[in-house]
């Protein structure tokens, strides 16, 4: 056959096949729309969670900074900090003082720090809502927040008014008058007093002094790798009583960019198996009017063109009506339901990226472009005799056995093995997409409130009695007693309580394991070299605590330990655990080794313990001493000790988060009379906190997940509807032999639910475990892997349900087309 230069006729035929086939046109436009304007508006909002999740770091960490150096640093390191091309900018803080009483309260936890104009201008301002005044510039002036003040019993004062407070610092106590020069609100460590420059002078500590100066780091980029983190802490040559500590957002910063990279490439998977299956379908079943062009003078290589090209406008105009219809929802929608959930416009910006429109638009290119190829070269290879009777149909089978079981069932599996390409497609799309949910809620499960504020014992609130935190104890109090206790069991909506007792010790000086760690101590906290002499001869100037723990709260600390050891042996008081105050001790010379001690006043009485491991829980570090604190027996405890002081109960409630049960402890609280020297941690007041850091973090990553798994079900739909489409004669031939319509239905029913049972199995094995990838790559929390049953199951019924119900939509629309006759003479 000769081949016609009619390229032009080609393109007439391709625009006018947009008016001519609006059915079918409509569905792949729709289609390519979609799969558009998901990728785009799932890459806008996937960039705004991430954001968010960032706005939550800030606020979390109390400041925009990626790394601080702990523990005092001296002027060679600020320089060389300096220097760093890697740091963006550098702020100071100087610890000035602790507030020790007012005539309100006698047992303050708020301190004095100094900030530099970095650290307070750039590096805090992020995590502040609100300020009213400014810096101090005197050195009796003050910045505060209401928490600071109420913690001092000076609650309600303004800018402007002032108050007196007794302060310890390196010179001793002072009771001295301050004016409130601003007031501050937001997020991190509230309780504390922003004091001059001069005033930090004048304390008596140096930003060298290990734990009075820090130096925050704010890191240029956001991708920083291992090597980089690992040479900026060796230029810095750190003493042993310095740490160079990151946040975790930055030293994760490599694997989490994967995980992004992963969940963009299930994205982009799930548009293209959208697209590619609407297009195969569309275009494998007009197979035959493309073999019938060739009669009248088109080549192969013509109705190839044909083909691309009706795919190039049908793309041009899809594309064009989901990016239209993405940069209105992203950027109008978006935004408005982020300002009104009240986060600042400077803290989420919603702004037109070209990389995000780049990207959909050569994903939605490349796949109308792979997407047509194999359907367009199907429709060449077809002669016009072939395309005269062609049938979009499976390969043949050379022979045939009558199988067991229902007939239907029977009938549902092979009309699934027919084209298994498509089954293939339908399943492995749907199946990508449950698994991108999966992923998602997983994801935002475990970035969830509830997730970041438990802890391994699930206690709702811890009461302190902070009047044991005083150095001498003629000035403890018995805050914490049998009968507050039993009016905690007596509260119904409690369901345990858990106390702390403690007990001062002494333990001397021994030539094993004592020595190494006054040794170590010293190195890491003490300013004065270690005086072995003067502990061998006067060993009670260095005391220390026995704490106390039930046989629950033992369980839950051994859980933790990198080596359980004997619960047995801990009840009946022959081994403890030894709180580690961040010393980095050698396992070797710590555990296994015998530590003898004696009660405070009580030196003819010595007890010994072996120790079996150790524990960086700041939990037990509410008393500490110079030598090490001893986590052992409650029981042990009580047997040594008559009516042991209590420094702390955990309390859990029936319910979490009973905000009832709260309130009853807290009145009860308020009517002690000494109710100014308790202390609590609320785990519902930390939820609260983390609600006001995330925003609407949470809403966002929850409706990404849907609207994947909506992406699935568009895939289905389609592939279901064209999939009765081109059964049309099949139908209605099984009719027209004696299948009646309820049996047609059922058979579709099963088709469905095998889709849905297939898809599930791709969830289930494929999926979850690149989910738990994908998990564990971005968990810089160390949350545990926890797959969330009820939204999954929830899933799961819906698509099982859809996956029976669209079938028999599409089958009883096709009803509605004419009788059984006319349905068969009609595809003819």
């Amino acid at each position: 056959m000769l081949k016609n230069n009619n390229g032009a006729v080609i393109t007439r035929m391709a625009k006018r096949s947009l008016v001519s086939n609006k059915r079918r046109n409509g569905i792949m436009i729709l289609a390519i729309a979609l799969s558009a304007f998901m990728l785009f508006t799932i890459l806008t909002v996937g960039g705004t969670w991430m954001q968010m999740q960032r706005v939550q770091n800030i606020r979390l960490n109390g400041g925009d900074f990626d790394a601080f150096l702990y523990g005092g640093f001296t002027e060679e390191q600020r320089k060389t900090c300096e220097q760093n091309p890697n740091i963006a900018q550098i702020g100071t803080e100087g610890f000035a003082a602790w507030a020790v009483s007012t005539e309100y309260d006698s047992t303050l936890h708020s301190t004095f720090i100094w900030s530099d104009e970095t650290m307070w201008n750039t590096i805090k301002e992020p995590a502040m809502n609100e300020v009213k005044g400014s810096y101090p510039k005197k050195d009796n002036e003050v910045m505060t927040t209401q928490e600071a003040l109420k913690d001092c019993g000076f609650e309600g004062l303004d800018v402007g008014d002032s108050f007196t407070v007794t302060y310890y610092d390196n010179n001793g106590d002072h009771t001295k008058e301050f004016t409130i020069s601003g007031i501050w609100d937001g997020y991190g460590d509230k309780k504390v007093f922003y004091v001059s420059k001069s005033f930090f002078d004048q304390s008596g500590f140096t930003l060298e002094d290990p734990g009075r100066g820090f130096l925050y780091l704010k890191l240029n980029a956001r991708i920083v790798t291992q090597k980089t983190l690992d040479a900026l802490e060796q230029s810095l040559q750190l003493g042993k009583k310095q740490r160079f500590l990151l946040t975790s957002e930055v030293a994760n910063s490599v694997q989490i960019l994967l995980g992004l990279l992963g969940l963009i490439f299930v994205i982009c998977v799930s548009a293209y198996l959208l697209i590619y299956n609407i297009l195969y379908l569309s275009v494998s079943g007009n197979v035959r009017y493309y073999g019938l062009l060739q009669t009248i003078g088109m080549t192969e290589k013509q109705v190839y063109r044909l083909v691309q090209k009706q795919m190039l406008l049908i793309g041009a105009v899809g594309i064009a009506i989901g990016l239209l219809v993405g940069v209105v929802t992203s950027f109008g929608l978006i935004p408005t339901v982020v300002k009104t959930l009240g986060i600042r416009e400077n803290d989420i910006h919603i702004s037109f990226h070209p990389v995000i429109f780049l990207l959909t638009l050569l994903i939605a290119v490349l796949t109308i472009y792979v997407g047509s190829r194999k359907p367009a070269k199907m429709a060449t290879a077809v002669t016009p005799i072939e395309a005269l009777g062609y049938r979009s149909k499976a390969r043949k089978r050379l022979s045939r056995k009558t199988g067991n079981g229902s007939l239907l069932w029977r009938m549902a599996r092979e009309q699934m093995g027919r084209d298994k390409k498509k089954t293939v497609i339908v399943v492995a799309a749907l199946g990508i997409c449950l698994s991108f949910f999966l992923c998602m809620v997983t994801l935002v499960q475990s970035q969830g409130p509830r997730t970041i504020v438990s802890d391994y014992m699930d206690g709702d609130m811890i009461i302190s009695n902070d009047t044991m935190q005083m150095e001498t104890k003629d000035k403890w109090k018995p805050l914490i007693d049998d009968s507050f206790l039993k009016e905690l069991r007596q509260n119904q909506g409690i369901s345990e309580v858990h106390p702390i007792v403690n007990a001062q010790i002494v333990v001397p000086w021994e030539p094993d394991f004592a020595d190494y760690w006054m040794r170590e101590f010293y190195d890491m906290w003490m300013e004065d070299d270690y005086d072995q002499e003067d502990y061998q001869q006067h060993p009670e100037k260095y005391c220390s605590f026995l704490v106390g723990i039930d046989k629950q709260e033992f369980e839950c600390l051994n859980a933790t330990l990198e080596q359980p050891i004997d619960e047995a042996n801990f009840l009946a008081g022959n081994t403890c655990i030894l709180f580690m105050d961040w010393l980095e001790l050698d396992k070797e010379k710590m555990i296994g080794k015998p530590i003898s001690f004696y009660l405070d006043g009580q030196k003819d009485q010595v007890f010994q313990m072996t120790i079996q491991g150790g524990t960086a829980d700041t939990y037990y570090a509410n008393m500490l001493g110079t030598t090490p604190t001893m986590i052992v027996s409650d029981s042990f405890v009580k047997g040594i000790v008559e009516n042991p002081y209590m420094s702390k109960v955990r309390v859990k409630y029936q319910e979490e988060y009973d905000a009832a049960t709260e309130r009853d402890i807290l009145h009860m609280i308020d009517a002690s009379p000494y109710h100014e020297d308790f202390n609590h941690e609320s785990k519902l007041e930390a939820l609260e906190e983390v609600k006001q850091a995330q925003g609407n973090m949470m809403g966002i990553g929850v409706g990404i997940a849907f609207v994947l798994a909506f992406i699935g079900m568009m895939n289905y739909l389609n592939a279901s509807v064209g999939n009765i489409q081109s059964r049309q004669v099949e139908l209605s031939v099984m009719e027209s032999i004696g299948m009646t319509g309820k049996q047609v239905r059922w058979l579709l029913i099963r088709e469905g639910l095998l889709y849905a049972g297939a898809s599930l199995g791709v969830v289930l094995t494929i999926g979850l475990g690149v989910t738990y990838v994908l998990y564990q790559s971005m968990n810089y929390r160390d949350v545990p892997f926890v797959v969330p049953i009820l939204p999954i199951a929830a899933a799961a019924l819906l698509i099982a349900l859809l996956c029976a119900v669209i079938p028999l939509a599409a089958y009883h629309s096709m009803q509605r087309k004419g009788s059984i006759v006319e349905r068969i003479r009609g595809f003819e």
